[in-house]
């Protein structure tokens, strides 16, 4: 029997579908929400309702909103209310707030504290997904909008850092290579703990930028052959500070700041520039402070030959509770030899490739 087909699928025809947009509408009135979920399950929209803001916050935690339709004049918590509640736990989702006794001092009030739009009844039932699509798009051009100015703002902070860290190796040629070195090793550890993308951002900046402050120390000190005096070491010890206040000029380096001006402390107190003990010196700069010591006895100088790993590991332990924060020494020794030394080793490499 021969068989016939009416239509013949095209070869390289592709179907191209569009993720299916989640509606949340929060209505004390149950016909109005069951009129708005038709409509809107009609056009293609996966709906979700709710006839209270707490029943709505519930729903916003565990479903993945889109945009959030509300009456304002409900019992308990009103529209306005659960806008701030909504900014607050998901700042990204726009919200249209919906009254029957709406004026344009309840409108200018209601985009003031962060509604993306503003209707009042009676309304034409079938706009309302037009008034959706309106919303969402422009949504997603603002956000679009924020990455590319966020992206360009990053870009610009990182060429900052760039040319500080640039500056620093022209300055401190005898330690090539230390800050990049010393600040994976940092973070080597920084990792270990439980902080947030801030916080590890933060302290890598800092571990980067720790000694930028030498470029305000005079050359006669910072190139110095010999022991410094005690008047030009107390210059030295200075540079702390003015890293500090470089990297405070800096929005992006401000919250990394306080690990530049107190990498030079100590658990016992005994520190430079404020003397600060214990836990009264900052996180960063406490494991910077570990970190920096490895570096430093692991690398030649014109003086010594650098230590094993090994036997920096033994003088890190012997100085737990007096130099380090001993919390910090027990994290530092969960770090392989092997992964320290791979860290050395992919700094040097990096080094000679951007000389090449």
């Amino acid at each position: 029997m021969q068989v016939y087909r009416l239509f013949e699928p095209a070869e390289s025809s592709v179907v191209v579908t569009q993720p299916q947009r989640h509606v949340l509408i929060v209505d004390d009135d149950d016909l109005v929400r069951e009129t708005l979920h038709f409509v809107l399950e009609d056009g293609g929209y996966q709906v979700h309702a709710a006839s209270s803001g707490a029943e709505a916050l519930r729903l916003l935690e565990r479903e993945p909103i889109d945009i959030v339709l509300s009456d304002i004049f409900m019992p308990g918590m009103n529209g306005f209310d659960l806008l701030r509640r909504i900014r607050e736990i998901a700042p990204d989702t726009p919200v249209i707030l919906i009254t029957g006794y709406g004026n344009i001092e309840m409108a200018r009030e209601a985009l003031k504290q962060g509604a993306s739009d503003f209707i009042t009844k009676p309304y034409n039932i079938h706009e309302i997904p037009i008034m959706i699509e309106r919303n969402l798009t422009r949504h997603s051009l603002l956000a679009n909008q924020t990455r590319q100015y966020e992206d360009a703002v990053q870009r610009s902070y990182r060429a900052t850092l760039d040319a500080l860290l640039a500056a620093l190796d022209t300055r401190d040629t005898e330690t090539e290579g230390h800050s990049e070195r010393v600040a994976a090793y940092t973070m080597a550890m920084a990792h270990r703990l439980k902080l947030s993308p801030e916080e590890l951002n933060d302290i890598e900046r800092g571990a980067l930028l720790h000694d930028i402050g030498k470029i305000g120390v005079p050359d006669s000190i910072l190139y110095k052959p010999g022991p410094l005096t005690p008047e030009e070491w107390e210059i030295m010890k200075q540079h702390p500070v003015i890293g500090y206040r470089m990297c405070m000029k800096v929005d992006a380096l401000r919250s990394a700041a306080p690990i530049v001006l107190h990498h030079h402390e100590r658990w016992d107190g005994e520190g430079y520039p404020y003397g600060l003990a214990g836990e009264a010196i900052p996180l960063g700069a406490r494991i910077f402070a570990i970190a920096d010591t490895l570096d430093a006895m692991t690398s030649d100088r014109p003086y010594r030959k650098a230590l094993s790993f090994a036997e920096a590991r033994e003088e890190i332990i012997r100085c737990a509770g007096k130099q380090f924060d001993p919390d910090m020494v027990k994290l530092f020794l969960e770090i392989p030899e092997e992964e320290l030394r791979m860290i050395r080793e992919l700094s040097l490499a990096n080094r000679q490739q951007r000389a090449a």
